[in-house]
């Protein structure tokens, strides 16, 4: 498995770089990437930040964890 350190530059990415991976996917993993870089763009201009690595990302990791729980908990018990 590779690590953001192997990824390419964003500044110096061109999106095409996508491509190879993009027509490799199906219309529900493709649903799942566009799903995942509107939630970046959602968290970048509400708070003004680029995964920064100031934040606790842990214990936001683990908040989040916890609230999916509740939300699917909470869905399959009706």
């Amino acid at each position: 498995m590779r690590t953001i350190e192997d990824c390419p530059d964003a500044e110096l990415a061109d999106l095409h770089i996508l491509d190879q991976h993009w027509s490799r996917m199906g219309p529900r993993a493709r649903r799942v990437l566009l799903l995942v870089a509107e939630r970046l763009a959602v968290g970048a201009a509400r708070y003004q930040d680029d995964l920064s690595p100031g934040r606790d990302w842990k214990r936001e990791a683990l908040e989040e964890a916890a609230d999916g729980l509740v939300y699917v908990t909470r869905g399959l018990i009706d």
